[in-house]
């Protein structure tokens, strides 16, 4: 399968935090939640259908399949963790987000699997993270 574009893979994070909610997702809901209109969501959907990421019944609910909530959990654990070691290095919150939410698209995965080992390496080794946070307050 190829891979997703940026634009979709928000999609399926989108549906992924509605499904998470309500057990299940609406177009309008989507819509509004990444700021695009119907038919835009619409054409996704349908384009995430043909992928059988999502099952979508017109006018309906949308559910991811078992192969589109997998992609969205790996999507949502790359984005929280690239926001916990921007913000373990004293990066705001808001900026943490917004990098993370960009990263999280583009990042390979012997590049993000260096991120966890990073973390989990400055969250067992507190005197190293204190030092590195200490200098990068100076």
């Amino acid at each position: 399968m190829n891979k997703l574009s940026t634009s979709k893979e928000d999609y399926i994070e989108a549906i992924y935090l509605f499904e998470e909610k309500n057990g299940f997702s609406r177009v309008g809901e989507v819509a509004n939640f990444l700021g695009v209109k119907l038919p835009s969501v619409n054409k996704a959907i349908k384009e995430l259908e043909e992928r059988k990421l999502v099952v979508h019944q017109k006018y309906g609910y949308i559910k991811l399949t078992d192969e589109g909530r997998k992609i969205a959990l790996s999507i949502i654990n790359k984005h929280n963790s690239l926001r916990e070691l921007f913000n373990m290095l004293g990066i705001s919150s808001k900026n943490s987000q917004k990098y993370a939410c960009y990263i999280e698209h583009i990042i390979e995965k012997r590049d993000y699997d260096k991120v966890i080992k990073l973390t989990n390496y400055l969250k067992n080794n507190r005197s190293v993270f204190n030092d590195i946070r200490k200098e990068l307050e100076e």
